[in-house]
């Protein structure tokens, strides 16, 4: 089946969830009958559930548009707000990083000349089609590693299958995230480092952990291409330079906005962020497991549950294959780049897991070291597999039914 099949028929599916998840998990409202009718006993609340089918609800669209996507939406229709970083503000969207909404703007106002469409739709088709391209560079990126051509699709399954793989349609930046992250890593590898920058210095003004891929990049230069300078090395110094200008151009515009180059980075406290040590969250649920954080933002047991899994598929990649990879020093790089990415997102909340599971599942190199330790394990594989189903299947769930932990 094509990737435009999968990505077709794993969306349906999703929806399909949710739909019946939103009449199945409604709200509590009214006490069950056998209560009701039962003397000296109080009712406890009950859910009202449709009874005809024409009684249930059908998602809408602001069943798709909730919580970071108001940033973005905002951001594409209005720009950035207009606080000084040291007036008493609200929390300011300068931490939302501006290529989606500069994207979704542009987009929108070449979709005016034809007529009129919600900005909220239209920035989940752009996320659907990044999400598609995405996988095409994945599947390339498979190839390079040496996966055949069965391996490739698992590893797209299971990507399908992440327990946040609902993101990759919303109007969030997941989508084009990975888009960027994947050229990046597949440019770099076939030696087009002239595209493999531009991709990895325009991911950099889409999440924070962009600069991951620029590191990559000058990393796979470094170990392709050797250390002395030539003509050609002066030429890729360029590239790293030109790439660094769309992060410099953001900050020069935080500067004149806000008076503070580092505004995106200042405010992340105000949206309850805070660099901690790597992994301070992960150790702390050992010490105080809990299973909703408050507010609802977070459901430890789960983000536990997932950050285990990926956490066992990278230690044990490194144990079994350290041989491999300290004599081959891209695959170490490779590697590492997959680390990085792993720690970043344990390093921005020292209490709590809220988010770590949707950020972890732009790690490539994650999927393709499951495929391959589990080529001889099929068990291990499906039981993966089963894995990201259930939970994509509740967090699925949660997210059309508005539990504040999807975000």
């Amino acid at each position: 089946m094509s990737l435009i099949g999968l990505v077709l028929i794993s969306r349906i599916i999703l929806f399909f969830t949710g739909y019946v998840g939103t009449n199945l998990f409604a709200a509590y409202t009214e006490p069950p009958v056998y209560e009701q009718q039962s003397p000296g006993v109080v009712p406890k609340t009950a859910m009202k559930l449709p009874v005809r089918l024409e009684d249930m609800r059908t998602p809408n669209l602001k069943d798709f548009v909730k919580f970071d996507s108001f940033a973005y939406l905002n951001i594409a229709a209005n720009g950035y707000d207009r606080y000084r970083i040291d007036d008493p503000h609200p929390p300011a969207n300068w931490v939302f990083f501006p290529l989606y909404p500069m994207l979704l703007s542009a987009a929108d106002h070449v979709v005016s000349w034809f007529g009129s469409i919600d900005l909220a739709i239209l920035g989940g088709i752009l996320s659907n089609l990044f999400f598609l391209l995405a996988l095409f560079y994945v599947y390339g990126i498979c190839k390079q590693q040496q996966l055949d051509e069965r391996q490739s699709r698992t590893v797209i399954l299971l990507m399908l299958l992440f327990p946040t793989s609902l993101f990759y349609s919303l109007p969030y930046t997941e989508s084009l995230f990975l888009l960027l992250s994947a050229a990046s890593l597949y440019y770099a590898a076939d030696r087009r480092y002239a595209l493999a920058f531009i991709a990895a210095g325009l991911s950099t003004v889409t999440r924070v952990p962009g600069f991951v891929n620029l590191f990559f990049v000058v990393g796979t230069v470094l170990f392709t291409e050797g250390i002395p300078i030539t003509r050609h090395h002066v030429r890729w110094v360029l590239y790293s330079l030109l790439a660094l200008v769309p992060m410099g151009a953001y900050l020069f515009y935080m500067k004149w906005q806000t008076g503070d180059w580092l505004a995106p980075f200042h405010e992340q406290s105000q949206w309850y962020r805070a660099t901690s040590l790597p992994f301070t969250s992960y150790i702390h649920y050992f010490k105080k497991p809990y299973f909703m954080a408050p507010g609802g933002w977070d459901n430890g047991f789960l983000a536990f549950v997932m950050s285990t899994a990926v956490f066992l598929v990278y230690l044990i990649y490194l144990i079994f294959q350290a041989n491999r990879l300290f004599r081959q020093p891209k695959q170490l790089l490779f590697w590492v780049y997959g680390a990085l990415l792993i720690v970043i997102p344990f390093s921005s909340q020292p209490w709590y897991l809220a988010s770590v599971v949707r950020y972890m599942m732009v790690v490539i190199p994650f999927y393709i070291y499951l495929v391959q330790l589990t080529e001889k394990r099929e068990n291990i594989r499906f039981a993966y597999q089963l894995l990201f189903a259930a939970i994509l299947i509740i967090t699925t769930i949660g997210f059309f039914n508005d539990y504040y932990f999807m975000a």
